[in-house]
């Protein structure tokens, strides 16, 4: 079977499937803290793309937004459809973040591969956590540029930062350690 069809063997599948589900499932469980709610879903992107990698966890993440897309209830709030990306609207000012969790998993992806190269296993988890944190912050510019430019409350850079980021750095850092955590855990067992 050559690469470009591994992808799509039965287990890849059926792990990209479940993927798709835990994001789900990570986005209904949300803490409001404003007007974007703290939420799991970058932790369960965190896990996602440190477990299955840039193919299989970017694949993961582009069905989830797909479901939600299509009007599954799958992001916050049991929320979906088209409306989510629509600017100008109250729920497509969070559509950035959104979009960003795309490039989130790739750059996890991305950092995991270069992980594994490493035999040092404090190594292998910095260059983890360096991944989930470059690609949240990727994902939070990506959320603050389309909230500042399409949000129907009209805030600028500072006020976007204060809300739209300043309140989820703590919680994103404790997200991604415990991701880390899950990633390295998992890793263990399956070898």
């Amino acid at each position: 079977m050559t690469e470009r069809n591994q992808i799509f063997s039965t287990q890849n599948l059926v792990l990209i499937a479940i993927a798709a589900a835990l994001l789900a499932v990570c986005s209904w469980i949300s803490f409001p803290i404003g007007v974007i709610s703290v939420t799991l879903q970058t932790f369960g992107i965190f896990v996602v793309a440190g477990l299955l990698g840039l193919r299989r966890g970017t694949t993961a993440v582009f069905i989830y937004l797909l479901l939600g897309l299509i009007g599954l209830p799958v992001f916050s709030g049991f929320s979906g459809g088209i409306t989510r990306f629509i600017p100008y609207t109250e729920t497509g000012a969070s559509g950035g973040y959104l979009l960003g969790f795309i490039f989130t998993a790739v750059i996890i992806g991305l950092f995991r591969k270069l992980a594994q190269k490493m035999s040092n296993q404090w190594l292998r988890a910095a260059l983890l956590f360096a991944g989930m944190f470059l690609g949240d912050a990727v994902c939070f510019f990506f959320g603050t540029v389309w909230f500042v430019l399409f949000n129907p409350w009209q805030m600028n850079v500072a006020q976007a930062l204060s809300v739209c980021v300043v309140p989820f750095i703590i919680p994103d850092l404790i997200k991604m350690l415990v991701a880390l955590v899950v990633v390295e855990c998992v890793g263990r067992a399956q070898k």
